[in-house]
């Protein structure tokens, strides 16, 4: 499959890729559609996967990250991923992007803003969900927050707003 001209040029290493966005890592992460930018930091050492994982790509990644200080502060340990071309990402291996997007993390949103990007395909039906509510709701750290906030609790097998809970 060709995949030139599928994704924007990452931004060379230390040069951010959009205002406000931090720098590239010197790592090959961007070259390979996504990375881990910021680790999940957790009380739990013994933990297999964060509890969230927010995905995030250019001018999304700021309110991601903000995002990830609102929820490390509440003790939800959240990383972030930066994913600028997912058709670059599902090109590599599977122990590769498990170790990014990690299969047994409980909650994982796409932080996105309104742009139709492959990796909801990788996030799979609850990421497109809440595609939809990030999309008109506004792109804010703390409603990206409460988005985690309420996937986690759906992923803990809590009641969506206005749900009973089973009998």
């Amino acid at each position: 499959m060709n995949l030139v001209g599928m994704c924007p040029t990452p931004a060379a290493p230390g040069v951010p890729s959009a205002p406000g966005a931090p720098a590239v890592p010197a790592g090959d992460g961007a070259a390979r559609g996504g990375y881990i930018l910021a680790e999940a930091l957790d009380a739990d050492p013994g933990a297999t996967a964060p509890d969230v994982v927010l995905v995030a790509a250019g001018g999304e990644v700021p309110a991601a990250l903000d995002a990830r200080r609102i929820l490390q502060r509440e003790g939800i340990a959240t990383r972030v991923v930066s994913m600028p071309c997912a058709a670059w990402f599902r090109q590599q291996s599977r122990a590769y992007r498990d170790t990014v997007l990690p299969p047994g993390a409980p909650a994982t949103v796409s932080v996105g803003a309104g742009a139709a990007v492959g990796r909801y395909e990788l996030l799979g039906a609850a990421a497109e969900h809440e595609r939809g509510l990030l999309d008109h709701a506004g792109l804010t750290p703390e409603r990206v927050a409460a988005t985690a906030r309420a996937t986690l609790a759906r992923a803990a097998g809590a009641p969506r707003a206005g749900e009973r809970w089973p009998r």
